[in-house]
């Protein structure tokens, strides 16, 4: 901000008269002629000096330089402004007393003060919060289109029988599907990736461009194959089949949860394989749903082997049966008079109440009941669920 100056040739008397007529003024600047700023007279110190008894008599007609402080802290205007708050950090509480001086190529230009610098630190902060959430926000867009595809190819198969309930718990995920048309069947594919928001994100992309290779190496109808090849090109991306480490130090240990279904349309066969997401089977007039569980390791995490195998389970299913597969966010949130996670049982229930209603009112009473549940609790985790009638 503008401030008044002083001269070297100036008097306590004359920095007195200024003070008096600049009641706001915090700290005055000692300029020398050539306006290259030598020190910094703070007004609580000044005034404090000269109430004392004979010192206005004694030093009124004195050099200003009496009470100046010969080390201001000089910051030149083109200074970024990351920078001067480390340099004012370092500075201490004298910033916030005295203000600094600031100059352009040396000669004196204005003065700051501690206030001020807080305000451009935050507005500096605000403008890159909203430049960060600016990318995130873009970076949704993106993940959407990524899994635009699968959702098409859900509608054209399953029409309305069908729904899938994907709620990232940020902006974006760590939770993604994919669903395809094959010639005599269909594949279908849940992930939960370590983490969520960004990391998450990241992890979804190399998990959809493994399953993409996997796809076209396996050709789609082994879901145990088709997840160690997953495995495999995971754990390669990460390099955790060996000892390289990435920043700081760290090891990688990072992959997901999976689970594959496959169906064949002419036998009516439907093939699972499972890492850590269970297939949930409701048939017509079941009386509770059937958790079938898959392998209890994980895909890609650098404790799975890289050759590591999953068990296919095939089953027979009669029309009209309907599938679930639901992350663990659906699973482990925290609700409830008890406070206590959501859990399979409340989930089959909650599916077991919606067997008889059509897809649609079926994701409405989880949702309904899900967010009920959840009440006032932060969401813990990504949520998909998937719903599919055969």
């Amino acid at each position: 901000m503008d401030s008044p100056s002083i001269g070297l040739a100036h008097t306590n008397e004359d920095v007195m008269a200024l003070f008096s007529r600049h009641r706001g003024l915090q700290s005055l600047p000692v300029l020398q002629k050539d306006g290259q700023p030598i020190g910094l007279i703070n007004r609580n110190i000044f005034l404090a000096a000269m109430t004392k008894p004979y010192y206005r008599e004694i030093y009124a007609r004195k050099s200003c330089l009496a009470f100046m402080d010969k080390e201001p802290m000089i910051i030149e205007e083109s200074m970024p402004i990351d920078t001067l708050s480390h340099v004012a950090v370092e500075a201490g509480d004298k910033v916030f007393s005295d203000g600094f001086i600031i100059v352009r190529e040396g000669r004196y230009s204005g003065i700051g003060y501690g206030m001020d610098l807080m305000r451009a630190l935050a507005d500096l902060q605000q403008r890159r919060h909203a430049q960060v959430l600016e990318s995130i926000e873009y970076a949704s867009i993106i993940q959407h289109s990524f899994l635009r595809p699968a959702k098409q190819a859900l509608e054209d198969v399953f029409a309305q029988g069908h729904f899938l309930v994907w709620e990232p718990r940020d902006l974006v995920g760590g939770d993604a599907f994919f669903f395809t048309r094959q010639v005599d069947g269909w594949l279908g594919v849940v992930f939960d990736c370590t983490g969520h928001g960004v990391p998450g994100a990241f992890m979804t992309l190399i998990a959809g461009a493994a399953f993409e290779r996997a796809l076209l190496e396996t050709g789609g109808k082994d879901p145990g194959q088709l997840l160690a090849v997953v495995n495999r090109h995971v754990k390669n991306a990460l390099a955790q089949h060996d000892s390289d480490t990435g920043p700081a130090g760290r090891v990688s240990n990072d992959g997901l949860d999976a689970a594959a279904l496959r169906f064949d349309d002419a036998s009516r066969g439907l093939s699972y394989a499972g890492a850590r997401i269970p297939l949930i089977v409701l048939p017509p007039g079941a009386q509770e749903c059937e958790f079938v569980t898959g392998e209890r390791m994980g895909v890609g995490y650098a404790e799975t082997a890289h050759d590591a195998q999953w068990t296919v389970r095939t089953l027979a299913v009669e029309p009209g049966t309907r599938l679930f597969l639901a992350t663990d966010g659906v699973f482990d949130q925290i609700g409830g008079k008890k406070r206590i996670a959501f859990g399979k049982r409340r989930l089959g229930q909650c599916l077991l109440d919606g067997a008889s209603a059509s897809m649609g009112e079926q994701k409405a009473l989880f949702m309904d009941t899900f967010r009920a549940y959840q009440g006032q609790e932060t969401r813990r985790d990504d949520v998909t669920l998937l719903g599919l009638t055969l």
